[in-house]
């Protein structure tokens, strides 16, 4: 069985690397490199969408939780499956116009623009150090999946599987930017789907059924089988999913590329479709595998088990090649946002004053990925938590982006001092509340954007207004009919 996963996946490698090769036909520009022109259809922004946003999370991490909390883990499903659609519906439109207003290439691009700091640049600075050391840790979480991943399925080492997943990522990231992130994502995210589809079939086939599940649950612990659990930890997980979604900038750069701002609906519903499916399919999946397999020695793995013992070698290595889509999906968005923050956040804007040429840009991207990769495997090989809590810690921190990004969008009277206070004060709250342990109780996301959101507007309504231009600029987002393409000066 080995030799026909390997082959399977060897096949795969060379799919998403030979998109990552013919990626870099199609980049001719930085804006080519770091938002795909702004030429992304709407259904490949929804798949890449939640491919990015779901991770080595949905097969590894998510299994285990499921394990331990049962039925109660139906809050996350709620959550990370509707998330998406109040995304799309919330953000879409209006960042994908914002954006071209003010010609920003990235999340940090918007944002000084947005808070009129062109100047000072500390809202830029500010961004691209919570998002270089977010981004990392992100990255090294998948890097973790991936090393378990061929550790349990070919008994391979953990280091050296872990290193030949991080290289691949940044083999074809490095070579063609967001749209080979975009289009490689958008088959890893049909792999996701047809993995959960299979996983599904098997566990409900192999337990006869959702009752014997049930029951099999209820024998071996009674509380696996209520969904209400702790209000505060169902808070938690609600908060971790639509809130958390609102500021993660891999998710958030989808939608600067978007080719038509209108088509945010439909991306909603394509999104929301394949979020719904992949939580909640997976979710009846793995209370099966629970059930199979109630001694397991790493719940984690469950997934992985599932078809190690009930399905035929080609099968097994087409699901592990699902498993390493939904890392790698993850992985690259992650890298190429970390990158944009590197090369476009800080070279060109702060080293060289935004008169950096493409060419350049373009060289100094794909060696900034290369380092960043090596950061992120760095920290994998020497992790500070487990995987579930090494991503959570990057998701929680990241959060802290969205009420910034959120007020400016949609209040106008939000200004500078407000969002440099609000970044700062909701990343340190989410770093806080896991360093004193707290994030096992409440997800690190409440804190973090509650905290920004509140200090924010807070400090908004304590300081002065932003200038009129500001200021007519988010007015301006409410026009539905305001043209696509709009030649705006910020201020």
């Amino acid at each position: 069985m080995a030799t026909t996963v390997i082959t399977v996946l060897v096949l795969y490698f060379l799919l998403v690397l030979g998109i990552g090769y013919y990626s870099t036909k199609k980049v001719q520009t930085a804006d080519d490199y770091f938002i795909a022109g702004r030429k992304l259809n709407y259904y490949v922004t929804a798949l890449s969408h939640q491919a990015s946003a779901l991770s080595g999370w949905l097969f590894l991490a998510w299994s285990g939780f499921v394990s331990r909390m049962g039925i109660g883990a139906v809050w996350t499903a709620i959550a990370s499956g509707g998330a998406p659609i109040t995304n799309f519906l919330i953000l879409a439109r209006r960042m994908r116009k914002y954006t071209e207003m003010v010609k920003a290439r990235s999340i940090v691009d918007l944002l000084e623009s947005r808070y009129y700091d062109e100047k000072t640049k500390i809202i830029r600075t500010v961004s691209v150090i919570i998002i270089f050391v977010c981004m990392c840790v992100y990255v090294a979480a998948q890097v973790m999946a991936a090393g378990k991943a061929f550790q349990v399925v070919l008994g391979w080492d953990y280091q050296q599987a872990a290193i030949l997943g991080a290289v691949i990522v940044i083999a074809y990231t490095s070579a063609g930017g967001l749209l080979a992130v975009a289009w490689s994502d958008t088959f890893q995210g049909i792999l996701m789907i047809i993995a959960v589809a299979f996983g599904l079939v098997l566990s409900l086939y192999h337990n006869a059924g959702w009752g014997n599940i049930v029951n099999a649950l209820g024998s071996i612990k009674p509380q696996l089988i209520t969904p209400w659990i702790n209000p505060i930890t169902i808070i938690g997980l609600l908060s971790a999913g639509y809130l958390g979604y609102l500021g993660q900038p891999q998710l958030l750069q989808m939608f600067m590329s978007m080719k038509n701002a209108k088509d945010a609906k439909r991306g909603a519903a394509i999104a929301g479709g394949v979020g719904i499916f992949l939580l909640f399919g997976s979710f009846v999946a793995l209370l099966g595998t629970t059930a199979l397999f109630p001694e397991a020695a790493d719940p984690d793995t469950n997934f992985l088990q599932l078809f190690l013992k009930y399905s035929p070698g080609l099968l097994t290595g087409l699901i592990l090649a699902a498993v390493m889509s939904a890392i790698m999906s993850s992985a690259d968005s992650l890298l190429h946002v970390a990158n944009v923050s590197v090369v476009e956040d800080f070279y060109n804007r702060i080293i060289k004053k935004g008169q950096a040429g493409d060419r350049q840009m373009l060289l100094v991207g794909r060696i900034s990925a290369v380092l960043l990769g090596a950061v992120a495997v760095y920290i994998a090989l020497n992790p500070f938590e487990s995987i579930f809590w090494v991503l959570f810690w990057a998701w929680g921190g990241l959060t802290a982006f969205g009420p910034v990004i959120l007020l400016g969008l949609y209040w106008k009277r939000a200004n500078r001092i407000g969002a440099i206070a609000g970044l700062i004060c909701g990343f340190s709250a989410s770093v806080i509340w896991f360093q004193t342990g707290l994030y096992t109780k409440l997800h690190m996301s409440f804190p973090a954007f509650f905290v920004a959101l509140i200090v924010t507007v807070a400090v908004s309504l304590l300081t002065a207004a932003p200038p009129k231009e500001i200021q007519d600029q988010v007015e301006a987002l409410a026009d539905y009919n305001m043209p696509e393409t709009i030649n705006v000066k910020t201020a």
